[in-house]
């Protein structure tokens, strides 16, 4: 968690405030026990005469490179999930993903439950684009326009998220002079 005065978002606006997706200890288990796992083959592969296994390469195990690559790039960007709260938007970053929603667009935010069923990373559900990092309350964040109508985010506590948001949101309609009509 971290507010920052001089760091920019992706749409080049100040950011507010910036929170890591919070992670439990299964899935970090998890994940470094899959990547052991597929790592191991391609350690034996290709250094297994360091180890005295002497065995020739073949086609199979030069197809491993790659996957391992993509799939520490996967659980590079999950565990790199942020989300902020910048002066014009609402943003998710889940590299090399990242959406945003401008406060102007939020018709609603408040908070929701992730259920046991939805996978973790991000998720596209019809209209609603997840981004997902454990099953608990999560902050949904509704708008009228664009191909997505939903925005969730597992934020580390997400009644805190939405009153920044609502906050954010009344400061800026405060500046601009006009009336603000948040739910």
């Amino acid at each position: 968690m971290k507010s920052n005065e001089e760091a920019i978002g992706t749409t080049g606006k100040r950011i507010i405030y910036e929170e890591k997706a919070p992670f439990n200890r299964t899935i970090k288990f998890l994940m470094v026990l899959i990547l052991s796992i597929v790592a191991v083959p391609v350690i034996s592969a290709f250094f297994g005469d360091y180890f005295g296994i002497e065995k020739e390469l073949f086609e199979g195990q030069l197809i491993l490179i790659p996957a391992v690559m993509i799939l520490c790039l996967a659980v590079w960007g999950f565990f790199n999930m942020k989300f902020r709260i910048t002066e014009e938007s609402v943003e998710a970053v889940m590299p090399p993903f990242s959406y945003h929603v401008l406060l102007s667009e939020i018709k609603e935010i408040n908070t929701t439950d992730i259920p046991w069923y939805t996978n973790w990373g991000l998720r596209i559900r019809g209209r609603k684009l997840s981004f997902v990092s454990m099953h608990k309350k999560a902050v949904k964040i509704e708008k009228e326009n664009g191909f997505f109508r939903a925005l969730v985010l597992t934020a580390r506590d997400p009644d805190e998220f939405v009153s920044k948001v609502k906050k954010t949101l009344l400061n800026k309609t405060i500046a601009q002079g006009g009336k603000g009509d948040m739910k």
